[in-house]
């Protein structure tokens, strides 16, 4: 089930004053993760871009750059797909704006369509679709993208840090007790120092005993025999 709802980002075509929050969104996005950015979103006759921004890549035979042609589509408030249709003349707007690659950067899939013109431009190009969930994957394992996370998606950020449950490991649930007083140690609400108690074997470490205490002191249990 998707964590980022991107509903909470407005719809680009509602003259609301926040209609550019997806292009601000994709902006903020790509510098996050490593892009330099070019040229900024702005309001007008754009060139058939939204961004233009540059990629390095480092390799044995030196650095290149890569400058990718941005296209932002916000459709998560319709559910429907980019189609071809709103991606038209791709090929004129890269070579129009001096750029090596083309990078789809949608809150949607693609439609079949679009997905397999994008195929046969790889042939010229360089191409990439970041999608919902390639977008979504890359916020929360980055953590350069936490600040964006809670920015553009407050009430998905919100519901996250609450719902949060720790992961199922063992089949049972794993209890460690005071040895002093009893007390179940690894409740949330209790608190203290855990002893460890190992002897080495054969250069190898062997755990033989585990005594944790809440309060009290276990220096009687010190000479225990292992």
């Amino acid at each position: 089930m998707p964590i980022l709802d991107f509903k909470e980002i407005p719809e680009a075509h509602i003259a609301s004053g926040k209609q550019d929050a997806f292009e601000l969104f994709a902006r903020e996005f790509l510098h996050a993760v490593g892009y330099d950015i070019i040229e900024e979103p702005d309001r007008g006759a754009d060139g058939g871009r939204d961004l233009i921004v540059e990629e390095k890549r480092t390799g044995v035979g030196g650095e290149t750059r890569v400058r990718w042609l941005v296209s932002c589509k916000h459709k998560a408030h319709s559910g429907k797909s980019v189609r071809q249709t709103d991606e038209q003349n791709i090929r004129d707007r890269i070579e129009h704006n001096k750029c090596n690659g083309f990078l789809g950067f949608y809150s949607m899939l693609p439609s079949s369509g679009l997905n397999h013109f994008l195929q046969e431009l790889k042939s010229n190009f360089d191409v990439q679709v970041l999608d919902n969930e390639k977008i979504e994957r890359e916020i929360l394992g980055n953590k350069n993208c936490s600040v964006i996370f809670e920015r553009f998606f407050p009430s998905s950020f919100r519901k996250a840090k609450t719902n949060v449950t720790p992961a199922k490991i063992f089949n049972e649930d794993t209890s460690l007790k005071c040895y002093h007083c009893g007390k179940e140690l690894l409740d949330k609400n209790y608190s203290g120092n855990v002893v460890v108690w190992y002897k080495e074997e054969n250069s190898k470490r062997k755990t033989k005993k585990y005594i944790g205490v809440v309060k009290g002191s276990v220096t009687e249990h010190w000479n225990y025999k292992m």
